[in-house]
């Protein structure tokens, strides 16, 4: 399995979106964590430590987005070094090198593909992501 024992928390608003991601990632050997983004994210993200990477969709109700959330993430030292992917339905022309000045690790769009999602997940865990991702296609 190509992430077996990993540990990989998704922050999605979207329980259909998660179910897709977590039901893949699953299949490989990773454990999921899950939050909708809200009061106890952080503390969820502390319950389920150690993490090997978050997933973080960009676009949440009540005009937060993904850009808040990476902030208030990194804001806590206990995430600062763990790897933060994208994975969005978002405009990859617009928000692709947002979210790489911003720091993310990865731009992954939505939606996301069997066989290639789990493959881009394994890049970024062995810090090869490639942030134009067609050599997967």
């Amino acid at each position: 399995m190509l992430l077996n024992d990993k540990r990989i928390f998704i922050v999605e608003d979207n329980v259909n979106n998660y179910a897709i991601m977590a039901t893949i990632l699953q299949q490989q050997g990773a454990h999921t964590g899950y939050e909708r983004w809200g009061q106890d994210t952080i503390q969820r993200l502390n319950a389920f430590m150690p993490i090997d990477l978050i997933l973080l969709d960009l676009m949440f109700p009540n005009g937060v987005t993904g850009y808040d959330i990476f902030d208030h993430i990194r804001q806590d030292a206990s995430f600062s070094n763990i790897p933060i992917v994208a994975v969005t339905a978002a405009d990859p022309a617009t928000e692709l090198p947002k979210t790489r000045r911003k720091g993310f690790a990865a731009f992954i769009s939505k939606p996301v593909r069997l066989g290639i999602f789990e493959r881009q997940i394994l890049a970024v865990l062995e810090g090869q992501a490639d942030w134009n991702w067609d050599n997967l296609s």
